[in-house]
């Protein structure tokens, strides 16, 4: 693993390296989890898709942030997508993260 102090620069507002990925299927839906670490040693978790059930207004999306390690980030990655995923509703979608 480098030190990602080498990429301090004025010009980049922050620098955060990929430690794992991972790809996981539930149902039909293949969904990518990307874990980082920032320069101040906190990690964070980012998912390619969000599950939103027919009965909910919006997906559920996860706004906690920084984890002290990866694999608490790992464990609330796999909550943000098993919390509120319904086998049972059919008209339950997947939508893609934009930012993922």
């Amino acid at each position: 693993m480098l030190d990602i102090d080498y990429l301090e620069d004025e010009a980049f507002e922050s620098v955060e390296e990929i430690v794992s990925q991972f790809i996981v299927k539930i149902g039909d839906q293949k969904i990518k989890i990307r874990i980082t670490k920032d320069a101040n040693g906190h990690f964070q978790f980012v998912n390619s898709h969000y599950y939103q059930g027919s009965k909910r207004a919006d997906p559920y999306i996860a706004y906690v942030t920084n984890f002290p390690s990866e694999k608490i980030a790992i464990m609330n990655a796999k909550l943000q997508i098993i919390s509120s995923y319904d086998p049972a509703d059919k008209n339950g979608v997947w939508i893609e993260n934009d930012s993922f």
